[in-house]
């Protein structure tokens, strides 16, 4: 058995569009895993008016990873990034969902993309 020291990638989504409201799948890389961090970066344009959150279902259900409130206006250029604030019950669970979805409230109104990085560990 191998061990990593430290969160890994877990699933990633290039190009995701903060433009739609629709559910935007990341697809995971592991069967059952913790997340630590999700990190969007390389804006297209600066995302003034784009809200939105991550769940574990479409539609905006299951359980809200990001909440439907999280705002993305610090990426002003493609060279910034941002650490999403994950809900609490991030904290505690760990999870099997495949895929996870980007699913906005709040498109930005003009086209716009992002990466979206989805870091954690992966569980036996």
């Amino acid at each position: 058995m191998s061990y990593t020291v430290g969160s890994t990638l877990l699933g990633s989504l290039k190009g995701a569009n903060f433009n739609v409201t629709t559910d935007q799948p990341i697809s995971m890389l592991a069967g059952k895993y913790v997340i630590r961090r999700i990190v969007v970066t390389n804006a297209s344009i600066s995302l003034t008016t784009a809200a939105g959150g991550f769940y574990t279902a479409a539609a905006k259900g299951g359980t809200a990873i990001v909440a439907a409130a999280q705002i993305y206006t610090a990426l002003t250029t493609a060279g910034k990034y941002l650490d999403l604030t994950l809900e609490a019950v991030v904290a505690t669970d760990n999870f099997t969902t495949n895929p996870v979805y980007l699913s906005l409230t709040t498109g930005q109104g003009a086209a716009a993309t992002a990466d979206v990085y989805v870091y954690g560990d992966v569980l036996p």
